[in-house]
C-alpha cells in the first residue's frame, strides 16, 4: 500500500513537473492561469471553474479581474473584486463552488491569483483532497506568473529602447548636418541629449551670401513627445525659409506665424523657448527674436558682454502674439553665443552656473578659437561640472 502511494506521489510530481515546462513565459498571465485552471478541471473531471488575476500594484485600490470561466452559466461572477474582499472569497467561494487555490507570488508573500472549481463528475473523484499536488501546482503557477510578468516587462523595455533608438536617428537627422559657408561668418555648434532622446534644436540655414539665419529651440519636457514637436517645428521653419529668401515675409511675420502652428498644435503645458536671428555680414547687423530663451550674449574683440533682449512669450503659449524684433551691431570679430537652459542650469562646485557662470565659460571658450572643439574644452573645463539636462550651444564669429 505504501509503494503504491509513493509511486502515486513520484507520477504526480513527475506530471507536476511536464506541465510546469509547458508554463511558457510568452503564455502571458493569461495565458499561464487559464492553462492551469484546464488541466486541474481535465484532472478532476471538472467542468465548471473560474481564474482571477491581480491587477498591477499601481492601481489605486488592488483588485482582482475575471480572466476566464468555465460552466457557472447560472452564477454571475463579477468582472472584478477588491482585496479587500479576497479572505472572503477564498474562505467562503460562490455557491456551487467545490473550492478555491491560491496562487502566490515566488516569493509567496502575496497572492497573485486564484482558482475557483466545482464538483467533479465523478462521485469518487475529489481533487481538493490532494494538497500536496495543489499546492506544488499552485507554486509553480506562481513561479510561471512572475516570470511572465518580468518576460513582459522586458519586452515592453526592449521595444520602448528601440523606439528611442529611432527616434534619436530621426531627431539627429533633423540637426544640421553640415554648417553653411556665409562670407563674412564662422559658424560652430555643440549639441548634446541628457537622455536618448531630448528636446533641444538648433539650425543654421543659407539666406544668401551675406545672410543667414540661426535658431536655437528648447521644447518643454524630455522624451518621444518633445522630440515630435521638436520635428514639427523645424518642418515648420524650413517649409517657411524660402518665402523668408524671397522677402515675401519678414522675421516678425515668420515667428508669429510659427507661434500660432505650435499654439494649434501642442497641449497647453506644452510650449517651445526660442531665438530666431538673421545676420547680415554686409551691413554688420543683427536682427533677434528672443522668445522666452535664455538672452543670448554679444561677446566682443575687447571681451565686453552685452545680453540680448527678450521679445516675447515661448512659442505655443499665447495665439497671435505681438513679436519685436531687436537689431544690433555686428562687429568685426564680435562673437554671438546662443545657448539652451541645459548649460545655465548646470552644476559647478555645488551651484548653477548661472549668467556669470556662462560668461566665464564663454571667455574660456574664445580664447580657444570658438570652434566646436572649443566649446566641448570649455565645458570639460568646468570645474567639477555636472549636466543633467540637455545642452546645445551655437556660436557665431564675424570676419573680416
Amino acid at each position: 500500500m505504501l509503494d503504491r502511494e509513493l509511486l502515486r506521489e513520484r507520477f504526480a510530481m513527475r506530471s507536476l513537473l511536464e506541465f510546469a515546462r509547458t508554463l511558457t513565459p510568452d503564455l502571458g498571465p493569461e495565458g499561464i492561469l487559464k492553462s492551469v485552471l484546464r488541466t486541474i478541471m481535465g484532472k478532476g473531471l471538472i467542468t465548471e471553474g473560474f481564474a482571477y488575476l491581480s491587477l498591477k500594484k499601481e492601481e489605486a485600490e488592488h483588485r482582482y479581474y475575471l480572466v476566464t470561466k468555465s460552466g457557472f452559466r447560472s452564477l454571475d461572477l463579477p468582472h472584478d473584486i477588491s482585496f479587500a474582499n479576497l479572505e472572503t472569497w477564498l474562505f467562503t467561494p460562490p455557491d456551487r463552488t467545490h473550492f478555491t487555490l491560491p496562487i502566490l507570488d515566488s516569493e509567496q508573500q502575496e497572492i497573485i491569483g486564484f482558482l475557483g472549481f466545482g464538483k467533479s463528475l465523478s462521485p469518487e473523484t475529489d481533487i481538493a483532497t490532494e494538497q500536496n499536488y495543489l499546492e506544488s501546482l499552485s507554486l509553480l503557477t506562481g513561479i510561471a506568473l512572475t516570470n511572465a510578468e518580468l518576460f513582459k516587462a522586458e519586452r515592453e523595455r526592449e521595444r520602448f529602447e528601440a523606439e528611442l533608438r529611432l527616434a534619436r536617428e530621426i531627431q539627429q537627422s533633423l540637426l544640421p548636418q553640415s554648417l553653411p559657408e556665409i562670407k563674412g561668418l564662422f559658424f560652430s555648434a555643440y549639441s548634446k541629449q541628457s537622455e536618448l532622446v531630448g528636446g533641444d534644436y538648433y539650425d543654421i540655414i543659407k539666406l544668401s551670401e551675406n545672410k543667414s539665419l540661426v535658431a536655437i529651440a528648447d521644447v518643454v519636457g524630455k522624451g518621444i513627445s518633445a522630440a515630435i514637436l521638436m520635428a514639427n517645428l523645424q518642418a515648420s521653419l524650413r517649409a517657411m525659409v524660402a518665402l523668408l529668401r524671397s522677402n515675401q515675409i519678414g522675421l516678425k511675420q515668420m515667428v508669429g506665424d510659427l507661434n500660432n502652428l505650435m499654439y494649434e498644435s501642442t497641449a497647453a503645458e506644452r510650449y517651445i523657448t526660442a531665438i530666431f536671428a538673421i545676420l547680415d555680414s554686409s551691413k554688420g547687423t543683427i536682427n533677434a527674436m528672443v522668445c522666452g530663451h535664455p538672452r543670448p550674449i554679444l561677446y566682443s574683440e575687447t571681451g565686453q558682454y552685452t545680453e540680448l533682449p527678450t521679445n516675447g512669450v515661448p512659442l505655443g503659449v499665447i495665439s497671435d502674439y505681438s513679436f519685436t524684433v531687436t537689431e544690433v551691431e555686428f562687429n568685426i570679430a564680435s562673437t554671438l553665443i546662443l545657448y539652451t537652459d541645459g548649460l545655465s542650469e548646470a552644476v559647478s562646485k555645488g551651484h548653477m552656473l548661472g549668467v556669470k557662470g556662462v560668461e566665464n565659460f564663454v571667455r574660456i571658450m574664445a580664447a580657444q578659437g570658438s570652434t566646436a572643439q572649443s566649446i566641448e574644452s570649455a565645458l570639460s573645463n568646468t570645474a567639477d561640472l555636472t549636466v543633467t539636462d540637455d545642452v546645445t550651444v551655437v556660436v557665431v564669429k564675424r570676419m573680416a
